[in-house]
């Protein structure tokens, strides 16, 4: 057995990987292709709400309503692994706020000025139950004596007194 054995064994089997995962490969670069030609025609904030769910876009509401040495909580009508998910990714895009996240309408503020309240996106809710987290009364009875600096059907942020 000579020395180029072994490296032309290594070469063959190498060879056969990629002839198996070519087709694999040629769908993905089209999936790709066709992902980057429909977001070829939308902005930046577009593209990040579609690619980021709705933290881009929500994160970008508050930061114009609360300012950057305030403290804010945001209420997440979201299930636990999404207020993980939208922790992490407030701390980081709201960054130099104070940022906390949660599900129980009736957490205390904890200190915070502000208050946020989000409501994921209905693909996302449709996949975890959770709805006994969220108290719409208790909600409304939260807010009721705060000032609504703005927000719309997904945000809404409230200075509190």
């Amino acid at each position: 057995m000579t020395r180029a054995t072994p490296a032309l064994a290594l070469y063959g089997v190498l060879a056969l990987s990629a002839a198996l995962a070519a087709p694999a490969l040629s769908t993905q670069w089209e999936r790709q292709s066709r992902m980057l030609a429909a977001l070829d025609s939308k902005s930046l904030a577009e593209r990040a709400a579609l690619l980021d769910n709705p933290a881009f876009a929500v994160a970008h509401a508050i930061a114009e309503k609360v300012p950057p040495d305030a403290c804010v909580q945001t209420l997440a009508y979201a299930g636990p692994a999404a207020v993980d998910y939208y922790n992490a990714r407030f701390d980081y895009l709201l960054y130099p706020r104070k940022v906390s996240v949660t599900a129980d309408v009736s957490a205390p503020a904890d200190g915070c000025g502000y208050l946020a309240v989000f409501r994921d996106t209905p693909q996302n809710l449709a996949a975890e139950p959770f709805a006994e987290n969220w108290d719409e009364a208790v909600l409304a009875a939260r807010t009721e004596g705060a000032e609504r600096l703005g927000g719309d059907s997904v945000v809404s942020v409230f200075k509190l007194r």
